[in-house]
């Protein structure tokens, strides 16, 4: 992790994307996203925008008052507030950086962690072009995700030249359930969670739950979130009455113990 400049004439950065290519090229793309919830872009000639050669630290600082770095859009607050949770939880599991390419330029993109005392830690989420950088870690994945979505222009090598991502896992696999007891479990019992008056059990066939189980896919992570009532939880029991596992719902997506998950069925 790397200490950060403390920006105060502009909302301070929760996401940073920064391509450069140097020789005659000189191209400088960047993509941000500051805590509440603006995009901001800036394009054109590094050495005519006066990109500083220094570290992140310097370079943060410079964005903060370049003129060129403009805000061009604004997430909505249920996707800010995704992203902030995903911000909060992002680790460093990386896996060694590769050669991948040579005059392609390479693209970093960082996670900006702020304390109450304007200090910032880094989190490095990808590398693509002429080197290739994974982090593993499902919350960095997530994020490195929403920025080739946001900035296609920046975060713009993909197959070989940049990293894999979120690898699909079958919804058993994911939960480590196994998927032969999943098939001949006698009984499914589905419950509603509620806040205050706790599991409500629902007079429902819990069929769907076990197809789910047996043929869903985990396509990656949505958000940090945890909640304590507002989903439907199936629990498969086995033919001597003993729990086997169990799936829980919330508005669509897998709950798991670090979050939730999007599905493909």
């Amino acid at each position: 992790m790397l200490p950060c400049a403390v920006a105060e004439a502009r909302p301070r950065l929760i996401l940073l994307t920064v391509y450069r290519q140097g020789g005659q090229a000189d191209t400088l793309e960047i993509g941000g996203v500051d805590e509440e919830g603006g995009l901001w872009s800036l394009s054109g000639s590094a050495s005519q925008l006066g990109w500083p050669s220094g570290g992140l630290e310097v370079q943060i600082d410079w964005l903060m008052g370049a003129p060129d770095f403009v805000r061009v859009d604004q997430l909505d607050w249920e996707t800010l507030f995704d992203v902030k949770g995903l911000v909060g939880s992002a680790d460093h599991q990386p896996v060694s950086s590769r050669s991948a390419a040579q005059g392609a330029g390479v693209e970093i993109s960082y996670a900006l962690r702020w304390d109450s005392d304007g200090d910032c830690l880094t989190v490095r989420l990808g590398m693509s072009g002429d080197e290739v950088f994974e982090n593993t870690d499902p919350d960095a994945q997530a994020l490195y995700r929403r920025l080739r979505e946001w900035f296609p222009g920046v975060t713009c090598y993909g197959g070989e030249m940049g990293p894999a991502g979120f690898q699909p896992l079958p919804v058993a696999d994911f939960l480590g359930l196994d998927a032969n007891a999943i098939r001949s479990a006698k009984e499914i019992q589905v419950l509603e969670m509620d806040c205050e008056a706790g599991p409500i059990p629902l007079e429902e066939d819990g069929e769907a739950f076990r197809t789910l189980a047996l043929e869903g896919i985990v396509t990656g992570k949505a958000n940090a979130g945890t909640v304590t009532g507002g989903f439907r939880e199936a629990w498969f029991i086995g033919q001597d009455g003993q729990a086997l596992g169990r799936i829980a719902l919330y508005e669509g997506l897998l709950m798991a113990g670090d979050g939730m998950y999007t599905l493909e069925r």
